[in-house]
């Protein structure tokens, strides 16, 4: 028996790999740890390229002590994949203590957009199945679920079995049709905390405009209110402040959320060095758009951090002898 020790270097959610890496060590007799301190095999997982210099001194470090370490994900080596007995493994969700499923139902994309890393990491768009799903909660991890040959079939399936969903990478608003939406409708879409109704979507372009009205509009009218429908907003990629700002206002003005998600170069790690960005990713995301303009938000901020001084100050006077 050996000492397996998955390190995950960076990441929100439960980390797809190491969770199949611990399954096909277990069935093998292994012990196996979550960031653990020794190892005698040791496995890390690096998302974003931002992290990769920390990742390979982790591998170092534990080489140097005599470990076999392999280091992967998308931010060491986009073309690096699991040896197909660990892909095809049920992922371990006990690792992590989930209460839902985590996992793709298909991988690869129809798309070939620029800032993305998915054409070039996983190609055309294939099916995976359904079948590692162990919860009553799902969050499928789909590039572009939407445009699965088998999306319809799915989406009867998540209904039939009462499932809660969440679409986490976003749905692509371009392909949903009335008989798409009429199947989105009947599906129980969470966000990501699971504590409201929520369907995510992608609003990329200034250019997809458009289509995004037409399709809140029929979601709408399907039965998925607008402010049911959430879209991810991609900033500071090929787009100016203007048009950035254009497209929140744009959704607001429908009722529906925005998310603002600023360009990050996916081959460098490197993120765009933008103050106004910033500015507007914390007011949009951080919901402040709800209790001030845009234009006066450093105003408001400047008040509630004096509120919060002035409540500590007095907190310090009535605590003193």
């Amino acid at each position: 028996m050996k000492t397996v020790n998955l390190i995950q270097v960076d990441g929100k959610w439960a980390n797809l790999a190491l969770m199949k890496l611990s399954t096909y060590h277990k069935s093998k007799g292994d012990l196996v740890r979550l960031n653990g301190l020794s190892g005698d095999i040791i496995y890390i997982s690096c998302i974003f390229t931002r992290n990769r210099a920390k990742a390979l001194g982790i591998a170092e470090f534990y080489r140097a002590l005599g470990a076999v370490v392999d280091v992967g994900g998308s931010g060491v080596d986009l073309d690096k994949k699991l040896p197909t007995e660990v892909e095809n493994a049920q992922p371990d969700f006990a690792l992590y203590n989930l209460d839902y499923s985590l996992g793709f139902s298909s991988r690869g994309c129809i798309r070939t957009c620029e800032p993305c890393v998915v054409p070039r990491k996983e190609g055309k768009i294939c099916e995976v199945g359904l079948d590692w799903i162990r919860h009553k909660r799902v969050k499928l991890l789909d590039n572009n679920f939407t445009a699965s040959p088998k999306v319809k079939e799915k989406l009867r399936f998540f209904t039939q079995e009462d499932l809660e969903v969440c679409f986490t990478q976003g749905l692509d608003a371009r392909l949903v049709t009335s008989e798409l939406a009429d199947l989105l409708c009947k599906v129980n879409a969470r966000n990501n905390s699971w504590k409201r109704r929520c369907y995510y979507f992608a609003f990329d372009y200034p250019e997809l405009e458009p289509i995004i009205e037409k399709k809140i509009a029929l979601l709408t009218k399907i039965g998925i209110p607008a402010y049911c429908q959430a879209y991810y907003v991609l900033c500071g990629f090929n787009t100016t402040h203007e048009q950035d700002k254009h497209r929140v206002d744009f959704l607001h003005s429908h009722g529906c959320l925005a998310f603002v998600m600023k360009y990050q170069n996916p081959f460098t790690g490197k993120s765009l060095r933008d103050p106004w960005l910033d500015k507007l990713a914390n007011w949009v995301n951080q919901r402040y758009y709800k209790v001030c303009d845009f234009k006066d938000f450093d105003k408001h901020l400047y008040r509630e951090k004096q509120k919060v001084m002035l409540y500590n100050s007095q907190q310090r006077k009535d605590t003193k002898p």
